[in-house]
């Protein structure tokens, strides 16, 4: 993810991207699949194969991946697009996992072509030489696209040449816009894997409507951030007999390793930057949510710093990411474009120990105070692993550390046994229904991000016809709200479940 910046270099690989040789693939998920350790419970998050991808049929024999319903909404200016996925940032520590997972869906899928690209055809040929290994697949004549983040014509070029980018070159708030233009200057779908607010919510209020007007869709947050919490909450609505009131969510790993890996330094500089300008987001909301949502007649309780969830059976803090953000904003598009009654939404990490969750907050404390001054900032991101215990590393985390690792994402809601049909009239008396669903998956960050931001990519490419508008800029919710995204999830290894 922030290895792909700087170098100008201009070119690209020829060929259809066809893949030779059979491989098990996902083979470190395999080790490490099938439970995941709660509080007195064990969870299932099997892996299985990637959902088949359907194909349309054409005149005299041949067919396409993608539907003819979109097709006839393509503007005429639009790209046909080469590759069906381009991974640009394959060479960072994330666009590894994602460079592999798509090697592996599309050696279960033939017809599917796709591309890697970055700023170094050296860093290219090593990134597919690992992926060689780490699938056990032949790989033949994949292309190899050079694009780079400070020449837009690189960019430019590698988006003409792609139907969907999938982006995870980071921290987006530098690098992140420019693909976003050149993919709607050049007709290519985008996906990324952000999880920075402020980058989010700018390129929906700049680009949203030049993006609708080209035809092309800009779905943000489609990896760990946000996807879970914000399809984990469509989930929990349609799972509901009445209308949901309030959503609470709690965000916990497990780890079954005897050591803690390290988290990537890119993860961390995201943060710091974020909340060295959170105060910058008050005037971007002001200027993108014109409009207020129907204001709710109950409030959840409020809770406090630190809290045990019985539902989740851990001690809870509050969760800073951005899941709150993306989960309100396709509440919002939800409420406008499809009629559906928006929820309050609250996120907290969850701790399985009284004495980490206490460390936890002390140690948020002091991250926040050296994030926000300009001189301990600097030394946060000159020496990542002292000030943060190991937390966060510049190398990142060894593979068979994160096989042992799984995430459970379990949402709460409140809420009434009855429906009320327009979303905008308010029930009277207070909720007192509660249901609770759990979203599990593989290691959040590598595995898990690789494996959601490629199915989020696929869907777009296959269903383009089911997201909203003609095009524009969305959230994951709002994007695949009518889609067969979590059914693509459910297929490998990240499970929907209600608790019963």
């Amino acid at each position: 993810m922030e290895g792909e910046r700087r170098q100008k270099e201009k070119g690209g690989g020829k060929g259809g991207g066809r893949r030779g040789g059979k491989g098990r693939g996902m083979q470190e998920w395999e080790k490490g699949k099938g439970r995941v350790e709660g509080e007195g419970s064990k969870r299932s998050a099997e892996c299985d194969s990637p959902l088949p991808l359907r194909k349309f049929p054409r005149r005299g024999g041949e067919s396409s991946l993608i539907s003819p319903d979109f097709e006839k909404r393509k503007l005429p200016g639009m790209a046909g697009g080469t590759y069906d996925l381009v991974v640009f940032g394959a060479t960072g520590y994330t666009g590894q996992f994602v460079a592999e997972e798509v090697a592996r869906i599309a050696d279960k899928n033939p017809d599917l072509k796709f591309a890697y690209a970055g700023r170094s055809k050296e860093k290219l040929e090593k990134t597919l030489m690992m992926a060689r290994a780490n699938t056990k697949l032949e790989l033949a004549d994949v292309p190899l696209i050079t694009a780079d983040v400070s020449d837009e014509e690189s960019l430019l070029s590698m988006a003409n040449q792609a139907k969907v980018v999938i982006n995870c070159v980071g921290p987006y708030r530098f690098y992140g816009e420019k693909v976003v233009k050149a993919c709607i200057e050049g007709g290519a779908d985008h996906v990324d894997i952000s999880g920075e607010p402020q980058y989010l919510e700018t390129m929906q209020l700049k680009y949203a409507k030049e993006a609708e007007e080209k035809g092309v869709h800009i779905v943000g947050a489609c990896g760990f951030d946000s996807v879970p919490a914000d399809l984990g909450t469509l989930f929990l609505q349609d799972s509901f007999e009445g209308d949901v009131n309030s959503v609470e969510m709690v965000v916990s790993l497990h780890d079954e390793s005897s050591g803690n890996a390290p988290i990537n330094f890119t993860t961390m500089e995201c943060a710091i930057h974020g909340l060295a300008h959170s105060s910058e987001l008050k005037t971007i909301r002001k200027d993108l949510f014109s409009t207020q949502l129907p204001k709710p007649c109950f409030k959840p309780e409020p809770r406090g710093k630190l809290f045990f969830s019985e539902e989740a059976g851990r001690w809870c803090l509050p969760n800073m990411a951005s899941d709150r953000s993306v989960v309100m904003r396709s509440q919002r598009c939800n409420f406008e474009l499809e009629k559906r009654r928006p929820v309050q939404f609250s996120a907290f990490f969850g701790i399985s120990s009284l004495s980490t969750a206490i460390f936890g907050i002390v140690f948020g404390v002091l991250f926040y105070v050296m994030a926000s001054i300009s001189f301990t900032r600097s030394l946060l991101l000159k020496y990542p692993e002292f000030f943060t215990f190991g937390l966060f590393s510049r190398k990142g985390p060894k593979r068979e550390d994160l096989v042992n690792m799984k995430f459970c994402v379990t949402l709460t809601g409140k809420g009434w046994e009855k429906k009320i049909e327009d979303p905008e009239q308010q029930h009277t008396d207070p909720p007192t229904v509660s249901k609770t669903v759990t979203v599990v998956g593989p290691d959040p960050g590598y595995f898990g991000t690789a494996t959601i931001v490629s199915q989020c990519a696929l869907t777009v490419l296959q269903e383009k016809d089911k997201l909203p508008k003609s095009g524009g800029v969305f959230p994951p919710g709002a994007a695949f709200v009518k889609t067969t995204l979590r059914s693509r999830l459910e297929d490998n290894g990240i499970s929907f479940k209600v608790k019963e």
